[in-house]
């Protein structure tokens, strides 16, 4: 009798568990986080010569931890593997509008995802345990302008626009690591100065995201609407040429989500979502021909209502 009703109480605060980690479940995504940090590096405020472009990105990403408005540590067993690719086409044309270069572009991001979540290490069996594949949602913009001031100054403008294209589904969490089933307007401003062999570039980014008429409220078990917060964010490098054709240097990243979420239109307060990054980057450019290769590795800090952990990014380019 005892045992029974140990077991029956054990259920009910497993349960509760379950409904307060779930009932934050944007946690880990961040206000909409369409967006994968970090993807941008040297020299990204130059656009190309007019021609068709094609970079593919390769992430690895280990979240190994969810943090809480705090800081801390939720106190459960978190993981999240995440392996992405993402063929990006780019087309820049010999036109010119308002003195920039006009160009266009192209993402189909493709995921591998495993997460799970557990109360601890000597749980028989995970809360969470979820493992998809698929198509990411897709991004493109039809207006990208780049500017060449000096031969030392660069600057691109765009807007990018996420379109819930990918296999979201409200019942399988890691579907929505990558498909948010919402859309995201990102206007984007790019820097580049370079400087006796020294490279400053930063991707400075704001995202305005759309509703989720699809989204599953743990805490009621009802299909409501999800309104993610507005996001800021920036990618930045600070890179040296080293010789022809090598450059290394210092890799950054900066997210802060700067509006509440709304869910069922209610404000969740004290949820906003914020990480930072940084590490190492070498890019490989033989000959500054038409290929070019770079490596990073990231280190995250000051996560607040996120998952965090490291990650590892290779980027190839090629120009055809």
């Amino acid at each position: 009798m005892i045992d029974l009703l140990f077991r029956r109480v054990f259920h009910i605060l497993l349960v509760a568990l379950l409904l307060s980690i779930l009932s934050v479940s944007q946690v880990w995504a961040g206000g909409g986080q369409h967006y994968p940090n970090g993807v941008e590096d040297f020299v990204v405020g130059a656009l190309p010569p007019p021609g068709t472009y094609l970079v593919n990105y390769l992430v690895f990403a280990q979240k190994d931890s969810l943090k809480d408005n705090s800081g801390n540590s939720a106190p459960v067993e978190f993981s999240a593997d995440v392996l992405v690719e993402v063929p990006r086409f780019i087309y820049v044309s010999p036109y010119t509008l308002f003195g920039a270069s006009w160009a266009a572009h192209l993402f189909l991001p493709y995921y591998s995802a495993d997460l799970e979540i557990g109360t601890s290490s000597s749980t028989p069996n995970n809360i969470v345990d979820s493992d998809e594949a698929g198509l990411g949602d897709i991004i493109f913009s039809p207006f990208i302008l780049g500017w060449h001031f000096s031969p030392n100054f660069h600057v691109v403008a765009a807007l990018d626009i996420w379109a819930p294209t990918g296999d979201y589904d409200k019942n399988r969490p890691a579907t929505q690591i990558l498909s948010k089933n919402h859309w995201t307007f990102e206007p984007v401003l790019a820097v580049t100065y370079l400087w006796k062999g020294f490279d400053f570039s930063g991707k400075f980014m704001y995202d305005f995201n759309t509703t989720n008429d699809d989204y599953l409220n743990p805490a009621s078990g009802n299909t409501v609407d999800l309104d993610p917060g507005q996001e800021f964010h920036v990618d930045w490098a600070i890179g040296y040429a080293v010789k022809t054709g090598l450059r290394f240097g210092v890799v950054g990243y900066n997210y802060w989500q700067t509006t509440d979420d709304e869910v069922a239109g209610i404000e969740v307060q004290d949820n906003r979502s914020r990480v930072g990054g940084i590490g190492v980057g070498v890019k490989y450019w033989p000959k500054q021909g038409p290929f070019s290769m770079t490596l990073k590795q990231y280190w995250e800090y000051s996560a607040r209502n996120i998952a965090t952990g490291p990650q590892t990014q290779f980027k190839i380019a090629y120009a055809f």
